[in-house]
């Protein structure tokens, strides 16, 4: 908790008038951004009312010990934790001391002593105390007065740290505006009607730890990735960001893919922390032959759908990246022959509807085969729209690509 400067009004700008000053304080409280300038008002008034020397608001601090929040007069400065007459005052309400030998505080003496404790909803904020009265002993009346102003402060120091707190969470939250727009902007944007690869990605949360890419090499080739970080939220984001960066920048030096994954896994390990890890499938497509190399590190098996419907899966055969920095991967050549290549992310089969068991595999081939008379690209934006029915429920960020080498017949 940081401690904010004093701030003070001169005592001649005092509130004489008791009920003045609370109605003071609740009016500036209304018209003020700031909590500083109607605080030293309140102790200002409070000084006036009570006719005592000094006055000051004292809030908890996270060890316990309390810091001066504002003041007036000679009664500032630190508080230890466990200060016998604050604690009383915290735990009992109200209290009262007179000393015979001044007490003293930091550079305070205090010959006599008013406390009330900030309290709302049973937290204990604090102490507003006031100190030295200048004639007799402090009055019942007075009494009343400085809790029934601890009570206003307590209110008023609870919406002060609300107002930070969503002040906070509102820069937080543009924060990850700016990185779910950078993260969207990472993603390929190819034209699906002019290119065989499709791609979409749809994060559970503002920012994803998903990514999908593929990007013309030459006239014939198109590299191509799905990863899946794992964990949530910014350090996911943050690994998916530079797993998507290795990728687009290695694709362009490695032909095989199974070198590629083990550039990328080298470059993972030297950072990755915290147990975090990506599974991803990465390989290359030549549109020109329907051939289909691929090597897949730790992910969910790819699916090959046949132009006769049916459907073959390819398990990983290695860990993910970001584990163990020498390993090897194995590339697979298929030919899609007219056929559909299908990547995705656990968040895609994990889709549950209530309380019954998720898509699943199974699920996802149903859906795939309910619009199969549709182009790819609007194929997978109907199979998500079955997924945003009622009922159904995203347990994760969910990311799928897709290779149609039946494309290229339809545009020759």
């Amino acid at each position: 908790m940081s401690v904010r400067r004093n701030t003070a009004l001169p005592l001649e700008e005092a509130v004489s008038d008791p009920l003045g000053v609370l109605a003071a304080f609740s009016r500036d409280l209304a018209v003020s951004l700031d909590l500083e300038g109607p605080l030293s008002s309140l102790l200002a008034g409070i000084l006036r009312a009570v006719d005592a020397e000094a006055a000051g608001l004292f809030l908890t601090a996270d060890d316990g010990a309390l810091f001066c929040r504002g003041s007036m007069g000679a009664i500032g400065g630190l508080v230890p934790q466990g200060d016998p007459l604050f604690a009383r005052c915290l735990e009992h309400g109200t209290v009262e001391c007179d000393y015979q030998d001044p007490l003293r505080c930091g550079d305070s003496a205090w010959h006599s002593l008013l406390c009330a404790p900030l309290t709302l909803n049973g937290n204990r904020l604090g102490v507003l105390a006031v100190a030295n009265k200048r004639n007799g002993a402090f009055t019942p009346d007075e009494s009343g007065l400085l809790a029934a102003a601890a009570g206003a402060a307590a209110l008023a120091i609870s919406n002060d740290r609300l107002t930070y707190a969503l002040d906070c969470q509102k820069g937080v939250g543009r924060d990850l505006e700016l990185a779910a727009e950078i993260q969207r902007n990472l993603l390929p944007h190819a034209d699906p009607a002019g290119f065989p690869v499709v791609g979409l990605n749809r994060p559970a949360r503002l920012v994803s730890g998903d990514f999908f890419d593929f990007f013309p090499l030459d006239e014939r080739r198109i590299p191509f990735a799905l990863a899946d970080v794992s964990g949530k939220g910014m350090n996911a984001a943050l690994l998916m960001a530079k797993a998507a960066g290795l990728f687009r920048c290695l694709a362009k030096t490695y032909d095989d893919p199974a070198d590629l994954l083990a550039a990328i896994n080298r470059e993972t390990c030297e950072t990755a922390s915290r147990g975090m890890f990506v599974t991803m499938v990465a390989g290359i497509y030549d549109h020109e032959t329907g051939a289909l190399w691929f090597a897949n590190a730790g992910h969910e098996p790819p699916l090959l759908r046949a132009p006769d419907r049916s459907y073959r899966s390819f398990p990983a055969e290695a860990p993910p990246l970001g584990i163990l920095p020498d390993l090897t991967f194995e590339t697979h050549g298929i030919e899609l022959a007219g056929g559909e290549f299908y990547i995705f992310t656990d968040g895609l089969t994990e889709y549950r509807y209530g309380e019954q068991e998720a898509l699943g595999v199974e699920g996802l081939i149903q859906l795939v085969e309910s619009h199969a008379d549709l182009p790819l690209a609007e194929r997978l934006n109907a199979l998500l729209a079955e997924l945003d029915h009622e009922g159904w429920e995203a347990r994760d960020d969910l990311t799928v690509l897709a290779i149609d080498d039946a494309w290229v017949s339809r545009h020759d």
